[in-house]
């Protein structure tokens, strides 16, 4: 191929270039799994072994397909609305523990209440952890086990689907 850097002649075809690293945060009560499930993503695997996050981790590089992702991992003690501002998040991930109820109702409405101080609305998923056998997906929110995959596939091609598809 020629490519002349001195004018505007150029046998390359135009080639558009789309954004392949993304950055979704992770949100939720305390022991809900949001540090399970992206070990998960990570590592392939689930620890018995839980170790309370403190501050706010990074993972970055999670192959999803086509693109790459980086999960940030926010305890609930971070002030959320205060970071949502500053982090640009393509995406957030708001989970909850399905055997507590209450953990899905405080994230969705701190979720509420941070939506209101950002300009532009992330994409927003609600997982559900701790799946049990009769809790089926249902479209506007999804249920994982961390022990085995189920659910995991279609959350996963739910994020690369709406990211990669509305960006």
């Amino acid at each position: 191929m020629r490519t002349t850097y001195l004018s505007d002649d150029s046998d390359e075809e135009d080639v558009y270039y789309t954004k392949h690293n993304y950055k979704i945060l992770v949100l939720g009560d305390k022991s809900v799994g949001k540090t399970s499930f992206i070990t998960r993503l990570t590592k392939g695997y689930y620890t018995m072994f839980y170790k309370p996050t403190t501050g706010i981790e990074i993972y970055n590089e999670v192959q999803i397909g086509d693109i790459k992702v980086s999960f940030w991992d926010i305890p609930q003690h971070i002030k959320y609305h205060f970071k949502l501002k500053t982090l640009n998040a393509d995406a957030v991930i708001l989970m909850f523990d399905n055997t507590r109820p209450d953990t899905k109702t405080s994230v969705i409405d701190r979720w509420v209440d941070m939506s209101k101080c950002l300009h532009t609305l992330p994409y927003v998923f609600v997982v559900g952890v701790r799946r049990n056998r009769n809790t089926k997906n249902d479209g506007a929110v999804y249920y994982i086990d961390n022990m085995s995959t189920e659910g995991y596939h279609e959350l996963l091609y739910a994020i690369q689907r709406t990211i990669c598809n509305y960006k």
